[in-house]
């Protein structure tokens, strides 16, 4: 395994400023894809003019507005540098509204909510067209969804690519960490589907190459329930 401003301008003067209308950006713009439980992609942005106990809700558009991340967890937090991230499932459309903290979101909407009342402002964007084909691979009988994507779980932003996975001519499964222009990156693959309760095995056939500060982890991880740290057991391997 191989593991992975513009210009100031300065006026003086008698009248009297107007507070500007708070606004939502997103820089982190997901694909356009088809929607579904089992796939989410990162999202991220920023707020202008929020204030004290305000709150990010985010939806995403497939058929219907669906709130996101869960329907338990609909409420991303605005960070003191007026940032949001999350994860968002993939639609053709995503949504931020800017909410007071009394909004109450539904779990799903035929049409978004205008600004006004307990919705301060709303930002819509078209999801970015995907320039590359999602790639999965055939592995000890099951198909699996290969990461392209950064995440951010661990406490740190990890960058993840395609290429540092694949199967040779045995059907095993290789999984590196690369370096690229001075940019690290790693691997990882998620079943295509949920295989439920019962035992599983792993066969690891090699780690004695692993760099001291790689670790090799296999874990179940519901993107779909954030509850008990949506749901994680982690088996970790290094040297």
């Amino acid at each position: 395994m191989t593991l992975a401003l513009g210009t100031l301008l300065l006026l003086t003067g008698c009248a009297t400023r107007q507070a500007s209308k708070p606004s939502i950006e997103f820089s982190v713009i997901p694909p356009a894809e088809e929607g579904g439980p089992d796939t989410v992609a990162p999202v991220a942005g920023r707020v202008t003019g929020a204030r004290a106990g305000q709150r990010i809700v985010l939806f995403a558009k497939a058929g219907v507005w669906w709130v996101q991340p869960t329907r338990v967890e609909p409420f991303t937090a605005i960070q003191p540098d007026s940032m949001w991230t999350s994860s968002i499932h993939l639609g053709t459309e995503y949504a931020a509204l800017l909410v007071e903290s009394g909004y109450l979101p539904a779990q799903t909407l035929e049409v978004l909510p205008s600004e006004g009342g307990d919705v301060v402002a709303v930002k819509v964007v078209v999801g970015q067209k995907s320039e590359q084909a999602r790639k999965t691979l055939n592995f000890s009988g099951y198909e699996w969804q290969v990461r392209n994507v950064s995440s951010e779980r661990g406490g740190r932003t990890n960058s993840y690519s395609n290429a540092n996975a694949w199967t040779d001519a045995n059907g095993f499964l290789h999984l590196r960490i690369a370096q690229n222009a001075g940019e690290w990156s790693c691997a990882e693959v998620k079943l295509s589907r949920s295989l439920g309760y019962g035992t599983y095995r792993f066969v690891v056939r090699d780690v004695s190459q692993l760099e001291p500060a790689a670790v090799l982890s296999m874990f179940t991880w519901d993107e779909a329930d954030a509850g008990q740290n949506h749901r994680e057991m982690n088996i970790e391997l290094a040297r």
